[in-house]
């Protein structure tokens, strides 16, 4: 159930970045989140922190899926996860809501990569038993 956990956490972070980008396409039922409408670079920078989680988290679930089947500790588990996830908080306010915090984006994608290949090099010691 961790990982059950953590999907729903980055659902509704997916979900806060969705609406960001139909409010700033335009869209006046979002209008209450897209402050800088009309402003193309803020658009394609919030298109991207949507287009990244996307591209990232079904990975990192399906890592946490196999290695909370696999008996891995909860504490590791959550761990993992919880860096993933204030990574991809951190790489989403940047480049979803700001022009430029190049920290945020730095720290955002450490915490993405280093709990994806924490978790992939942890599942593949365990097949390699």
């Amino acid at each position: 159930m961790i990982t059950a956990l953590y999907a729903a956490l980055l659902a509704i972070l997916l979900f806060v970045l969705s609406i960001r980008v139909i409010g700033l396409r335009g869209n006046p039922a979002f209008s209450f989140i897209a402050q800088g409408k009309g402003d193309d670079a803020l658009l394609q920078r919030a298109i991207r922190a949507h287009g990244n989680l996307t591209e990232y988290a079904p990975m990192m679930l399906i890592l946490l899926a196999f290695l909370e089947q696999s008996g891995t500790s909860a504490m590791k588990l959550h761990m993992l996860a919880v860096s993933f996830l204030l990574g991809r908080l951190m790489h989403g306010l940047c480049m979803g809501f700001m022009k430029s915090n190049m920290p945020l984006r730095v720290g955002g994608t450490a915490l993405t990569l280093f709990p994806l290949i924490i978790a992939a090099v942890a599942l593949l010691m365990q097949h390699l038993q």
